[in-house]
């Protein structure tokens, strides 16, 4: 017989209410999820994109950063996240601003070429060092009680970067330390994903890009292999596992704050009795759950995902020896000019893409719905 009272409803099976799931569960709470798609998710998906390519692809939320380790362990999550080597890559001009995390060499001679000198290099060496530190102090607090500001302030111990990231507009800081304008939309692409931010004046982009940089304490944006919905659909085994009930194709009707009575409908009105009930989805009340389409732009910002059986051919010119080049990883809103068309390579012989000869050998792995070429690195 179906059981008509749990200790926790929890309404929307994303990522977050997935999490909250499988801890309550494994608390010893009776947990019902109820979801109104007919799967498991939110934003957190993969689908096989391209007709006859078995390959799966993240199709909205696309990399982990936020996802702490204590949280992976705690759930014992089956996880393969690949950490990406290449940062960015700006075509600017005849060339193109490479960040390459393994080869500071390769880096620095990138910076020049774009910028003519290493001002702005060593500038982002000093820039990053900071947001870095301040990654290493904050990411411990998300996994606790919302700290106010002069407690976070005394968790950050450092009052330049408490100044430059927390109290000043993003875009003046970055007007200030870097020289160059390809290097200084680079840093700004991180203050802007998501938002529509102005950052000269903003805040709101100093928290989207404070978002981008301390993920888990290093900032890194890792690879899910099996796409997103590899990590939804393990964290939806996980709550099962602990024993929680999720319900897919079952939309929430109404609550009952007062009786605690949760209507939802699997094709069928039902009714449950909860201690607690939890959305995780927007409220009822906001325009785009109502059948009135939100006023206003629907994105600020936007991807694309490729699957490439070899290299695509990047119109970026060869770098002159000795520097080496790197797969292209994302054009960002810092290209001041249009990169010379040149004559396309032939397939999987790019002269941009292809690994230098001492890493030819390498393993290969497997490529992903990040952007670029899909070999093997750290982008962004």
């Amino acid at each position: 017989m179906p059981r008509s009272h749990y200790d926790v409803v929890i309404a929307g099976a994303g990522h977050n209410g997935l999490v909250a799931a499988a801890y309550l569960a494994r608390a010893g709470r009776s947990v019902l999820v109820l979801e109104r798609l007919g799967h498991v998710g939110g934003l957190a998906v993969s689908a096989r994109a391209f007709p006859g390519v078995d390959a799966r692809l993240s199709r909205y939320s696309y990399l982990v950063s936020l996802l702490p380790t204590k949280i992976v362990k705690d759930l014992g999550l089956r996880l393969d996240l690949r950490r990406r080597r290449f940062a960015s890559y700006t075509p600017a001009g005849d060339t193109g601003l490479l960040v390459d995390n393994e080869d500071a060499a390769r880096t620095a001679a990138s910076f020049e070429a774009v910028t003519g000198g290493r001002h702005d290099l060593a500038a982002w060496e000093r820039f990053y060092g900071m947001t870095a530190h301040v990654a290493r102090q904050v990411a411990p607090t998300l996994l606790e009680p919302l700290r106010g500001r002069t407690a976070l302030r005394e968790v950050v111990g450092d009052d330049e970067a408490w100044r430059d990231l927390f109290e000043r507009p993003i875009g003046e800081v970055v007007d200030e330390r870097f020289a160059d304008d390809t290097v200084r939309g680079v840093v700004l692409t991180d203050a802007l994903i998501g938002t529509f931010a102005d950052t000269a004046t903003d805040l709101l982009a100093n928290r989207c890009f404070l978002y981008h940089v301390i993920g888990d304490g290093t900032g890194d944006w890792n690879v899910p292999v099996g796409g997103m919905g590899a990590v939804t659909a393990e964290l939806a085994e996980a709550a099962r596992r602990h024993g929680a009930e999720i319900r897919t194709g079952a939309e929430v009707l109404a609550v009952d704050p007062d009786t605690g009575e949760v209507t939802f409908d699997d094709g069928a009105q039902h009714a449950v009795t909860a201690g607690r009930c939890w959305p995780t989805c927007r409220p009822p009340c906001s325009p785009g759950c109502s059948g009135r389409r939100p006023s206003g732009p629907r994105a600020p910002s936007s991807k694309s995902t490729w699957c490439c059986r070899g290299c695509p051919g990047c119109r970026t010119p060869p770098w002159t020896p000795p520097r080496r080049s790197a797969a292209p990883s994302t054009s960002t809103r810092a290209a001041t000019s249009s990169p010379r068309r040149t004559r396309r390579p032939p397939r999987g012989r790019c002269r941009t893409c292809r690994p230098p000869r001492s890493t030819a050998t390498r393993s290969p792995t497997p490529r992903s719905s990040a952007r670029g070429c899909g070999r093997r690195g750290r982008t962004r």
